[in-house]
């Protein structure tokens, strides 16, 4: 099937067929949700910048020797980059969705640009 022009380009008319009939442009939107909460969590004052810094602290005093920066009740050192882990681990789960999502419009690309 030929390329056709649309407002935003020219794109490969098969391709435009095939994701009219199954592609959910709400699914870019949940995209933008997950990615406005990562934002908040690593912005936020009590956010993943905090928990890092908070690491930080404790490994700097373990591993280095250093003066205590941070209080000494809460998680463990262990247990702190367990949660941060799991939690980076869950972005990249996140992250992997998002592409796979945005990867399909890529199909749209025109014969003659492939």
């Amino acid at each position: 099937m030929p390329d056709i022009d649309t407002p935003y380009g020219k794109v490969d008319a098969e391709a435009l067929q095939a994701l009219q009939e199954a592609f959910d442009t709400f699914a870019i939107l949940r995209v933008l949700d997950q990615l406005d909460a990562i934002r908040a969590r690593c912005c936020d004052p009590a956010g993943l910048q905090d928990d890092l810094l908070r690491l930080h602290g404790m490994a700097h005093t373990v591993i280095n020797g250093a003066a205590l920066s941070c209080s000494t009740t809460g998680p463990t050192l262990v247990d702190q980059a367990d949660a941060i882990v799991e939690e980076l681990d869950d972005w990249i789960l996140l992250f992997r969705q998002a592409v796979q999502v945005l990867r399909q419009l890529e199909s749209l690309r025109p014969g003659d640009e492939r």
